[in-house]
């Protein structure tokens, strides 16, 4: 992406569209195009540029450099895992085939991914078998891909051994999952007060006897 003229780019939208933010400290990196990978990795770099010395500059520099590594990183783990979960682990209908590329060697990208990928994408345009072959789904043979299960919680009929456990790690079905158990835990707290009759009140002085 250095290479590419990433530091170009932005610099030049800083200068553009956030140097003024930064001088009212209205910057905000969570949300519209802000949150791209790049903006907050390299802000100090481009709010110092030209105000400190040279060597605080680089330093700056590399600093974001290393970030950028570290959530680009990040970021390709969470793709690959998505891909994983939603193309292989459990596909749903028209799911295309999923192709692995061997990307390790930067040095071979053109002959090992690239070209490859081209080759691949042709053959699906032109109606041809693509001259590699695609990533086996993982199954487990004691699935049962026709299995029913209805979700009372979430209102919901499960079809396949596999959706179920991919629906019962949802966030929609944690999250009433969660709430069930917030009112079972009140509804018991409630009922337990009602079986010891509230809590005990005294009287006043003179419903007591004289010594």
């Amino acid at each position: 992406m250095l290479a590419a003229g990433l530091l170009e780019e932005l610099r030049d939208f800083h200068r553009r569209y956030n140097r003024e933010k930064v001088a009212e400290n209205r910057q905000d990196y969570q949300h519209g195009i802000f949150q791209s990978i790049g903006f907050k990795e390299f802000h100090e770099y481009l709010v110092s540029e030209g105000n400190c010395s040279p060597e605080t500059s680089a330093l700056l520099l590399q600093k974001g450099i290393q970030a950028l590594k570290q959530v680009t990183k990040r970021y390709a783990r969470r793709q690959n895992k998505w891909v994983r979960n939603r193309f292989l682990r459990r596909p749903g209908p028209n799911v295309p085939p999923v192709y692995g590329l061997e990307v390790s060697d930067l040095l071979r990208w053109e002959e090992d991914v690239l070209k490859p990928a081209l080759e691949i994408v042709e053959s699906f345009i032109q109606g041809r078998e693509p001259p590699a072959e695609p990533v086996k789904m993982e199954y487990d043979v004691n699935e049962n891909k026709r299995s029913h299960r209805v979700c009372e919680l979430c209102d919901r009929v499960i079809i396949g051994d596999r959706e179920w456990a991919a629906h019962t790690r949802s966030k929609s079905h944690l999250h009433h999952l969660k709430k069930r158990r917030k009112l079972e835990a009140a509804s018991r707290v409630a009922e337990t007060e009602g079986d010891s009759g509230g809590p005990e009140t005294l009287g006043d002085d003179s419903s007591l006897p004289l010594p």
